[in-house]
């Protein structure tokens, strides 16, 4: 593949993310800032890119529409989009399968952007629904086979891995009326801009970030996975037996592509749970969220290494009401007493049951890092100091 071209991505200029990669451009905020919006602001809302950002012309830029169960192909427009479907807006929480990917790293290494904790953003899309624009050319949860097909994706954006950027989810998620799928071309109440998918995307909630296919160029029924680098060969979580590229070659066919994104919560103020010195009561904040629609039930707190917890105060209104899903994340306080040098931790139970894993399950790829511990690489031993 010939070099990249970088000189015409966006000018940004001062801003407050931490810059992950240069070209392509990845980055996420601080985490003291993250947790101060319930909404994340587009300032503050992590940035994943595989190449070049697209600098698409709206008013030309069309979606092919192709694949089993459609007769008739066709290609539609931006205009058609917002003029002939219902607009709809879902709040959610896009995660990077990498999110806390450093933690993994310290364990041993892994393959990726080194993502820290701030590798997610909780924000509110609007466009169409993905399965009232299918049911135009005639695919439905009438289709035969419905639990074996796939909706398959295609970006505009080239990369580093691949012709394009590519991805699929099962067609039943798609075409689930509570599944909230969206061909989007709003981020909280905004135009998307080219960092976030202008003109339009894919938001499949409740699904790791690599799912949610930005500069959308083509949708495609069909009964096998996307035979994209990054539904193939990538956002897999590979046994801990897999240290490199050739060892993996023999796993990548026999391991599933990651879809639901599992429980996570952490501590971002303190930022990253250090603090100086022992108090009665430390205020402590931090983001909770699980995939899958899932609720949290409960964040524990702990500044004594685990030995005693405190239950947080939760702040998540995407649980309030009737929602059959919840897809926003969940902001949590607590006032707890702290020792000296003990990192203070936390501990998220969602509404199925699912509990943070207590130590860190290592893979080669680095993806879907939830251990309430971290780890000390100098002497590569659990720890919270």
């Amino acid at each position: 593949m010939s070099e990249l071209d970088y000189s015409n991505d966006p000018k940004r200029g001062v801003h407050p993310l931490i810059v992950r990669k240069d070209a392509p451009f990845n980055a996420e905020p601080d985490i003291t800032d993250l947790v101060k919006n319930y909404i994340t602001p587009e300032e503050y809302f992590f940035c994943r890119n595989h190449g070049p950002l697209p600098d698409l012309d709206e008013s030309k830029h069309l979606i092919e529409i192709n694949g089993l169960g459609i007769e008739n192909p066709i290609h539609i427009s931006l205009k058609d989009i917002k003029q002939n479907y219902e607009k709809t807006s879902v709040m959610m929480v896009m995660q990077c399968a990498g999110n806390r990917r450093d933690g993994l790293h310290k364990v041993k290494h892994t393959k990726g952007v080194i993502w820290g904790p701030g590798a997610l953003g909780n924000a509110v899309y609007s466009g169409c629904r993905l399965r009232d624009v299918l049911a135009t050319v005639g695919v439905t949860t009438k289709i035969k086979n419905l639990s074996k097909l796939h909706v398959a994706f295609e970006s505009v954006e080239q990369c580093e891995e691949d012709k394009c950027y590519g991805s699929s989810i099962p067609l039943s998620k798609a075409l689930d009326e509570f599944g909230d799928v969206l061909l989007a071309y709003e981020m909280n109440y905004n135009t998307l801009t080219r960092d976030h998918g202008f003109p339009i995307r894919v938001v499949v909630p409740g699904y790791i970030g690599g799912r949610s296919v930005k500069y959308l160029k083509s949708i495609t029924v069909q009964d096998y996975e996307s035979t994209s680098y990054y539904q193939r060969r990538d956002y897999k979580i590979l046994p801990e037996s897999v240290l490199d590229e050739d060892s993996a070659n023999n796993y990548w066919c026999k391991v599933p592509s990651i879809g639901e994104y599992n429980v996570q919560s952490y501590v971002c103020n303190p930022a990253d749970g250090m603090h100086e010195a022992a108090v009665p009561n430390q205020k402590v904040q931090g983001y909770a969220l699980s995939g899958g629609g899932r609720s949290i039930q409960r964040v524990d707190v702990s500044g004594d290494d685990g030995k005693t917890w405190t239950t947080a105060q939760l702040y998540q209104p995407a649980a309030e009401g009737d929602n059959c899903r919840v897809w926003g994340w969940c902001l949590w306080t607590a006032v707890i007493p702290t020792k000296r040098n003990v990192r203070i931790v936390s501990r998220a139970v969602d509404s199925s049951g699912n509990v943070q894993q207590e130590y860190p399950v290592w893979n080669y790829r680095g993806v879907m890092n939830n251990s309430w511990r971290t780890v000390d690489p100098h002497t590569i031993e659990m720890s919270n100091i």
